[in-house]
Protein backbone atom coordinates (compact mmCIF):
# COMPACT_ATOMS: atom_id res chain seq x y z
CA UNK A 1 0.00 0.00 0.00
CA UNK A 2 1.02 3.74 -0.47
CA UNK A 3 0.23 4.42 2.27
CA UNK A 4 2.43 1.62 4.68
CA UNK A 5 5.84 2.39 4.64
CA UNK A 6 9.74 1.07 6.45
CA UNK A 7 11.94 3.05 7.35
CA UNK A 8 13.73 4.58 4.93
CA UNK A 9 11.33 4.56 2.34
CA UNK A 10 9.57 7.09 0.98
CA UNK A 11 6.30 7.45 -0.96
CA UNK A 12 6.12 7.81 -4.81
CA UNK A 13 9.64 6.97 -4.95
CA UNK A 14 11.40 6.81 -7.89
CA UNK A 15 12.90 3.79 -9.44
CA UNK A 16 15.68 3.39 -11.88
CA UNK A 17 15.16 3.17 -15.81
CA UNK A 18 14.43 -0.39 -16.67
CA UNK A 19 17.54 -2.35 -17.17
CA UNK A 20 18.38 -4.90 -19.94
CA UNK A 21 18.72 -8.17 -18.68
CA UNK A 22 18.87 -9.93 -15.33
CA UNK A 23 18.62 -7.69 -12.71
CA UNK A 24 20.94 -7.72 -9.58
CA UNK A 25 20.68 -6.38 -6.28
CA UNK A 26 23.39 -5.01 -4.25
CA UNK A 27 23.33 -3.89 -0.39
CA UNK A 28 25.21 -0.59 0.08
CA UNK A 29 25.68 0.49 3.96
CA UNK A 30 26.23 3.98 4.67
CA UNK A 31 26.15 6.62 7.62
CA UNK A 32 22.85 8.72 8.21
CA UNK A 33 24.95 11.51 6.42
CA UNK A 34 25.88 9.78 3.67
CA UNK A 35 22.40 9.01 2.81
CA UNK A 36 21.22 12.11 3.80
CA UNK A 37 23.66 13.76 1.47
CA UNK A 38 22.04 11.07 -1.11
CA UNK A 39 18.88 12.20 -0.42
CA UNK A 40 20.11 15.33 -1.19
CA UNK A 41 21.28 14.88 -4.60
CA UNK A 42 18.58 12.30 -5.54
CA UNK A 43 16.04 15.52 -4.93
CA UNK A 44 18.20 17.73 -7.14
CA UNK A 45 18.94 15.25 -9.55
CA UNK A 46 15.35 13.86 -10.17
CA UNK A 47 17.65 10.39 -10.40
CA UNK A 48 16.81 7.71 -8.13
CA UNK A 49 19.54 6.77 -5.37
CA UNK A 50 20.71 3.25 -7.79
CA UNK A 51 21.36 5.30 -11.08
CA UNK A 52 23.14 7.45 -9.04
CA UNK A 53 25.76 5.08 -7.36
CA UNK A 54 25.58 3.01 -10.42
CA UNK A 55 26.81 5.98 -11.96
CA UNK A 56 29.12 7.18 -9.51
CA UNK A 57 30.70 3.30 -9.41
CA UNK A 58 30.81 2.68 -13.38
CA UNK A 59 31.68 6.77 -15.28
CA UNK A 60 33.69 7.81 -12.37
CA UNK A 61 36.90 7.92 -14.30
CA UNK A 62 35.47 10.31 -16.61
CA UNK A 63 33.66 12.07 -14.54
CA UNK A 64 30.23 11.80 -17.01
CA UNK A 65 26.71 10.48 -15.33
CA UNK A 66 24.75 8.58 -17.50
CA UNK A 67 22.06 11.06 -16.92
CA UNK A 68 24.39 13.78 -17.81
CA UNK A 69 25.40 11.96 -21.14
CA UNK A 70 21.59 11.39 -22.12
CA UNK A 71 21.25 14.65 -21.68
CA UNK A 72 24.15 15.74 -23.80
CA UNK A 73 22.56 13.25 -26.23
CA UNK A 74 19.08 14.90 -26.02
CA UNK A 75 20.17 18.06 -26.65
CA UNK A 76 22.30 17.15 -30.00
CA UNK A 77 18.80 15.32 -31.17
CA UNK A 78 16.73 18.05 -30.78
CA UNK A 79 19.66 20.25 -32.63
CA UNK A 80 19.39 17.49 -35.33
CA UNK A 81 15.85 17.63 -35.89
CA UNK A 82 15.58 21.38 -35.90
CA UNK A 83 18.79 21.21 -38.86
CA UNK A 84 16.45 18.94 -40.59
CA UNK A 85 13.79 21.20 -40.77
CA UNK A 86 15.66 24.37 -41.45
CA UNK A 87 17.75 22.39 -44.48
CA UNK A 88 13.60 22.29 -45.81
CA UNK A 89 13.05 25.75 -45.51
CA UNK A 90 16.21 26.56 -46.72
CA UNK A 91 15.83 24.36 -49.77
CA UNK A 92 12.55 26.26 -50.76
CA UNK A 93 13.86 28.94 -50.19
CA UNK A 94 17.06 28.43 -52.72
CA UNK A 95 14.23 27.06 -54.96
CA UNK A 96 11.58 30.08 -55.51
CA UNK A 97 15.18 32.15 -55.73
CA UNK A 98 16.13 30.43 -58.73
CA UNK A 99 13.01 30.25 -60.68
CA UNK A 100 12.25 33.76 -59.91
CA UNK A 101 15.59 35.29 -59.52
CA UNK A 102 14.54 37.46 -56.57
CA UNK A 103 15.92 36.44 -53.09
CA UNK A 104 12.46 36.25 -50.87
CA UNK A 105 12.53 38.46 -47.66
CA UNK A 106 11.53 35.49 -45.52
CA UNK A 107 15.42 34.85 -46.14
CA UNK A 108 16.76 36.50 -43.87
CA UNK A 109 14.41 35.14 -40.91
CA UNK A 110 15.36 31.69 -41.69
CA UNK A 111 19.10 32.84 -42.21
CA UNK A 112 18.65 34.10 -38.78
CA UNK A 113 17.73 30.49 -37.55
CA UNK A 114 20.27 28.73 -39.38
CA UNK A 115 22.54 30.92 -37.56
CA UNK A 116 20.69 30.57 -34.30
CA UNK A 117 21.13 26.81 -34.10
CA UNK A 118 24.64 27.49 -35.37
CA UNK A 119 25.39 29.10 -32.20
CA UNK A 120 23.55 26.60 -30.18
CA UNK A 121 25.51 23.92 -31.64
CA UNK A 122 28.97 25.55 -31.23
CA UNK A 123 27.78 26.07 -27.47
CA UNK A 124 27.00 22.10 -27.16
CA UNK A 125 30.57 21.35 -28.52
CA UNK A 126 32.07 24.12 -26.21
CA UNK A 127 29.90 22.60 -23.38
CA UNK A 128 31.16 18.73 -24.27
CA UNK A 129 34.93 19.76 -24.91
CA UNK A 130 34.91 21.65 -21.16
CA UNK A 131 34.16 18.29 -19.32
Amino acid sequence: MAEERGPGRRVGRRRRANIAGRTEYVRVSMSEEERARLLILEGRTGRSASEILVSAALYSENSDSLAERRAVAAELMAVRRYLAALSNNVNQLAKHANAKDEFPAEAKVVLGRVRAIAERVNETIYGLVRR
